[in-house]
């Protein structure tokens, strides 16, 4: 009779767990990091976060030969899907200042895809201010925003890792 009790009493405190963890989940990957993750060529550096309230469209950058490959999920959220050859123009927007890249997209993985040299102004934007929205300058797609919390630190990390 206690361990029903018990349990009759505690069922509400575990009910309310698995609800916490999503968030929790989420606010930790909308904080930029710069870590090892699996490529199709084995372990790489990227600094990353993903967007406020769409935990499953990331904003990621990894660096090779002096070059720094942008790659976000454009259409996370969208009522339709990317061309398999489709370009698209896409502005980040910081404090008012907007950097256009253009992008193509990449069925392997189902994102856009862009280089930057290491000393584009994209780079210089994206370690600075608070927020990040993310758009395609046609409109097709949904608007993003991403934190820059740990941005600065995780792109220099990924910056002095560049060769």
């Amino acid at each position: 009779m206690i361990r029903v009790l018990m349990l009759a009493c505690l069922a509400p405190l575990f009910a309310a767990v698995p609800a916490a963890g999503p968030a929790l989940a989420q606010e930790a990957c909308t904080t930029w990091t710069a870590q090892m993750q699996e490529d199709e060529g084995g372990p790489v550096l990227t600094a990353s976060a993903c967007a406020i309230g769409r935990s499953d469209a990331f904003l990621s950058l990894t660096c090779f030969d002096g070059n720094v490959d942008v790659r976000h999920d454009l259409s996370a959220g969208a009522e339709r899907s990317p061309d398999l050859d489709e370009v698209t123009d896409v502005a980040f927007t910081i404090d008012g200042a907007t950097q256009t890249l253009s992008m193509a997209y990449q069925a392997m993985d189902g994102r856009h895809a862009a280089g930057v040299p290491v000393s584009s102004p994209l780079l210089a934007l994206l370690r600075s201010g608070e927020s990040l929205s993310i758009v395609d300058v046609a409109g097709q797609y949904p608007r993003h925003e991403f934190s820059l919390a740990g941005s600065a630190a995780a792109i220099g990390t990924l910056l002095a890792g560049c060769r």
